[in-house]
């Protein structure tokens, strides 16, 4: 077992080597990954033993998805909203007025409450108006996967750009 791991970190380094040299056509490194695997003594059977190696360690599905973590801790019932110096910067107090009416109305929940002034702080150059909120809404609210600083669904992206 310990020879067979040897030969793919041997294999491994080979190939790492190769794809680092830099410009050069695929023509050229390939018989260059070629020449190095059987200068080295090891045959198309390694080479795939290390290809199904790194195919059983790679999850391809969780490689394009975004953590999940984006929204921040919900606050608790009990606790009550100060709004600082740093909410103003990003917010101006008819934008930060709109929000406590939609928290108020349960159109938003509290935790949404809060990812809306942390993605508005964010973005904003100047405080934000109600009326910039409508991208801010929708980045935060009704993306399907983690807000970013451009694109959105009215846009048609689902990725960023």
């Amino acid at each position: 077992m310990e020879t067979e791991r040897d030969r793919l970190k041997h294999l491994l380094i080979i190939l790492l080597e190769a794809i680092s040299i830099g410009p050069s056509s695929e023509d050229t490194r390939a018989q260059a990954i070629q020449d190095k695997v059987s200068a080295a003594g090891l045959d198309e059977a390694d080479v795939n033993g290390l290809l199904d190696w790194i195919e059983s360690h790679w999850h391809p599905s969780a490689t394009g998805a975004w953590p999940r973590e984006f929204m921040p801790d919900a606050p608790s019932p009990e606790t009550f909203r100060i709004f600082g110096e740093a909410d103003r910067e990003a917010l101006s107090a008819d934008a930060i007025g709109y929000l406590i009416e939609l928290s108020n109305g349960g159109e938003i929940s509290r935790l949404q409450l809060e990812a809306l002034i942390q993605y508005a702080s964010f973005i904003a150059v100047r405080p934000l108006e109600r009326a910039d909120l409508e991208p801010v809404l929708e980045q935060v609210l009704f993306r399907s996967q983690r807000p970013g600083l451009t694109g959105g669904a009215s846009e048609g992206h689902d990725s960023l750009h």
